[in-house]
């Protein structure tokens, strides 16, 4: 096969999987957004603010994303150079946001196991204290690549947004140092905080092997807790590691921006995707069907229920088929099944 039959397979195949993770990743995570905030708004809880904050930079990421794709179809940057400074400034912004915000949740699980009083000193001043810490700092770390990238215009009037001011030692020192702490140290902290929650939960099973119902509550609680916050860590490092790797590769000249580049820059939008899904199986299954059923018709849902209601009800209006009336409890039953289909 030639280059140019491979090229005639692979470009369809990339627009279309970045269509489909667009539209997903648009959905799920502003399902997600919804569950925070409703949650947030009954009691106020650290670990549904970052996932919402999670949430927030995965849609800025999703939506800066479009003028790649733009710029790659047309061949050219469209944005002009400004477009190109910030464009670049808060995909990088926003990725050391959720590995930052990645973090705090280990962290805030961490304490929230080995020192269940934790929980009663969180106040909504040091919840909005930490997410402004921690886009303030990705700001700051992001802010060199507003100075390193610009447009540049070829002989053949083609203009690309690159990083080529920055020089091959700048490019070396910055992403080497970016990747170092804010990949490969948040990363094994992440793993080492879950292996210890982990290990904490399973002892305190073995310590107190005739555990009180509170004990054992609270114990599934930090389970249920934990999962989520494991897949999305395994996920996000699945998704981010081919992509921070071929990068170093191409900075220090031993890999060119080929399909393995692409596939590894497809493969860090996929985890836009996979972050609501994977927080809706793991972590919020109920709260996602719930409002999945929101975007079912009200009318298809009715018609099933009264179905239902019809099979079950049978005696009773037989009874009542005189007056020509529902007695009460059938029309609270009907009520009931239209607030379950249509709210």
């Amino acid at each position: 096969m030639t280059s140019g039959e491979l090229h005639a397979i692979l470009v369809p195949f990339g627009i279309t999987f970045y269509s489909i993770v667009f539209l997903l990743s648009v959905l799920g995570n502003f399902i997600v957004l919804s569950i925070c905030y409703r949650s947030i708004k009954r009691k106020v809880g650290s670990l549904k603010w970052f996932i919402a904050n999670l949430a927030v930079a995965d849609l800025t990421f999703v939506f800066l994303s479009i003028l790649d794709l733009v710029s790659y179809l047309s061949r050219t940057w469209v944005g002009g150079q400004i477009s190109c400074k910030l464009q670049s400034f808060f995909i990088e912004a926003c990725y050391t946001v959720s590995i930052t915000t990645l973090s705090i949740i280990s962290f805030e699980r961490l304490k929230a196991v080995v020192e269940p009083l934790h929980t009663i000193t969180i106040t909504p001043a040091r919840i909005y204290g930490k997410l402004i810490a921690t886009w303030s700092m990705s700001v700051v770390i992001a802010s060199p690549l507003l100075f390193a990238y610009q447009t540049q215009t070829d002989a053949n009037g083609k203009v690309s947004c690159t990083n080529n001011k920055f020089g091959d030692l700048g490019r070396q020192v910055y992403y080497g140092i970016h990747t170092i702490f804010f990949f490969f140290v948040p990363l094994v902290y992440m793993i080492y905080v879950q292996r210890k929650i982990f290990i904490s939960l399973r002892s305190s099973t073995k310590v107190f092997p005739k555990q009180n119902s509170f004990t054992t509550v609270r114990s599934k609680r930090h389970l249920k807790a934990a999962k989520p916050l494991f897949v999305l860590t395994m996920a996000f490092a699945a998704c981010w590691s081919p992509f921070i790797c071929v990068r170093g590769l191409i900075y220090i000249h031993l890999a060119d921006e080929g399909y393995i580049w692409r596939a590894s820059q497809l493969l860090i939008f996929l985890n836009t995707m996979l972050d609501p899904i994977l927080y809706g199986i793991y972590g919020e299954r109920e709260n996602f069907k719930a409002i999945l059923k929101r975007f079912i018709p009200c009318a298809k849902c009715q018609t099933r229920a009264l179905e239902e209601l019809s099979r079950s009800t049978q005696s009773q209006m037989a009874t009542n088929n005189e007056k020509n009336c529902y007695p009460w409890p059938v029309y609270k039953q009907q009520y009931s099944l239209w607030l379950y289909c249509c709210t």
